[in-house]
């Protein structure tokens, strides 16, 4: 979408990249990330990857992720967050086989235990790999502790190539610290896994008034405690770790386990109306939910964020809400006007496919820019 196409001066990247500009062949991409099933948005990525026709190479990092957390609490308290022999063990392992691949573009994402001393290695072997930070997480946001976490990641900034990043904010706080090129990346729905699912084949189990997806962030946990104890909302919610909320114990009967893949599309589809709520904390105006919701024709009433504006007309095409009342006064109303809200569903999934917010447009359109960088 063009409000959210800000495009960074064209960095020279250190004059690099000759045979990435000048290629129309398919390219050779080395995938680093999440990928465990096509629940993950890192596994869908890669699949808009292979499907636009790249030879693309796998390295799952997330095995290293998990056995890097450091649960020793006497090195925590010394200021240890990751197990370091795992993080020697990751950048032996990502290293060796970027150089064993050779690969013309390096999509490294959610870079959690990647040195600056690896990429700076990785630059003087790989000459024409251009080396790639995707980041839908917020190094920057406002989640206590979160900075630690990112320490690896805060000082290589300026030894990528390009950023791919979800904010605004991002852009500008990226750029402060070093960064040679930073694109905005619009997130998306993956077409084959999101779509409209036909009443007969949703299990009850999966049918309801209104539904929620996610795990208790910010202020959306009040707003849930809210619209099912003081509004009586019939809202259903599904994702972990709300059994660590007063409103678990207080509306058990409300809450179901995490869904994933095919589930959380059955549970779209048997939804009347879908909430989407974002992360305050991670200064978001937009989540996967705000396409994945109306690509399967369910109704979508989201948080009101410039980005939701900008994406679908408001009461045409999704609707939007600014507090916990006028959420559950536009529940109230809509779950009373069958015909209006099966109108804006079927308006949004329109808008989903004429304005192609599909995962594979974004991916296309960020290799796009990547192939920009150029002597």
């Amino acid at each position: 979408m063009q409000a959210l196409a800000i495009n960074g001066a064209v960095s020279s990247a250190n004059g690099r990249f000759t045979r990435l500009a000048n290629s129309s062949r398919p390219l050779k991409i080395f995938f680093s990330g999440g990928l465990g099933g096509p629940w993950m948005s890192g596994w869908q990525r890669c699949e808009c990857l292979k499907n636009l026709d790249h030879e693309v190479i796998q390295f799952d990092q997330d095995h290293y992720v998990s056995r890097a957390s450091c649960r020793n609490p006497f090195m925590r308290l010394q200021g240890s967050l990751y197990d370091e022999p795992v993080v020697d063990e990751f950048n032996r392992d990502i290293l060796a086989k970027l150089v064993a691949t050779r690969p013309d573009i390096a999509w490294l994402e959610w870079p959690l235990l990647l040195r600056r001393e690896t990429l700076d290695e990785a630059v003087s072997l790989l000459p024409d790999c251009a080396l790639v930070s995707f980041q839908d997480d917020n190094p920057f946001g406002l989640r206590p502790g979160e900075q630690r976490r990112w320490q690896y990641f805060l000082e290589a900034i300026p030894a990528f190539d390009s950023h791919l990043v979800k904010r605004r904010s991002d852009v500008c706080e990226l750029k402060t610290r070093g960064a040679q090129h930073v694109e905005l990346f619009r997130h998306g729905y993956l077409p084959s896994l999101f779509r409209p699912l036909p009443s007969s084949s949703i299990p009850t189990a999966f049918q309801q008034d209104v539904s929620f997806v996610g795990t208790p962030l910010d202020h959306r946990t009040a707003a849930i405690s809210d619209l099912l104890v003081q509004k009586n909302v019939p809202l259903r919610v599904y994702g972990g770790r709300w059994n660590r909320t007063l409103v678990y114990y207080r509306r058990k009967a409300s809450f179901r386990p995490p869904v994933l893949g095919e589930d959380y599309v059955r549970v779209i589809c048997g939804s009347r109306i879908c909430l989407g709520f974002v992360s305050s904390s991670n200064r978001d105006e937009y989540t996967m939910r705000t396409f994945e919701i109306p690509a399967c024709q369910g109704f979508l009433l989201a948080e009101r964020t410039p980005t939701h504006q900008e994406l679908f007309v408001e009461g045409t095409e999704a609707e939007f809400f600014s507090s916990v009342d006028e959420c559950a006064d536009k529940i109230k109303f809509y779950l009373q006007k069958e015909p209006l809200r099966a109108r804006i569903a079927e308006r949004g999934r329109q808008r989903c496919i004429k304005s192609d917010y599909s995962l594979i447009r974004s991916v296309a359109n960020a290799l796009e820019q990547l192939q920009m960088l150029r002597k």
